[in-house]
């Protein structure tokens, strides 16, 4: 997705990497805000990012997310790009 909106109605309340890389193990999966800051770190395909940095909401902004991984072929993929925080 490249919004998401933590407010708790149940629909993309969290950011999460939907796999189109063909992902057998993830090494990286990181989210920036704006100031360099990472506010989100995750190792498994099933983590998501909530929309808090260290207990706190953050604010409505756009957000950048890493994701480096190898895929089943054995390759290392790159992702990068931006994802926008609704409230």
């Amino acid at each position: 997705p490249t919004a998401f909106s933590p407010d708790g109605d149940g629909v993309n309340d969290k950011f999460h990497i939907i796999d189109q890389l063909n992902i057998d193990e993830l090494t990286k999966y990181e989210v920036y805000n704006r100031w360099g800051e990472k506010v989100f770190e995750g190792d498994d395909l099933n983590d998501a990012w909530n929309g808090t940095y260290k207990g706190e909401e953050q604010m409505m902004d756009i957000y950048i997310y890493v994701i480096e991984a190898i895929n089943y072929d054995g390759k290392k993929v790159k992702r990068s790009g931006n994802v926008t925080l609704l409230r």
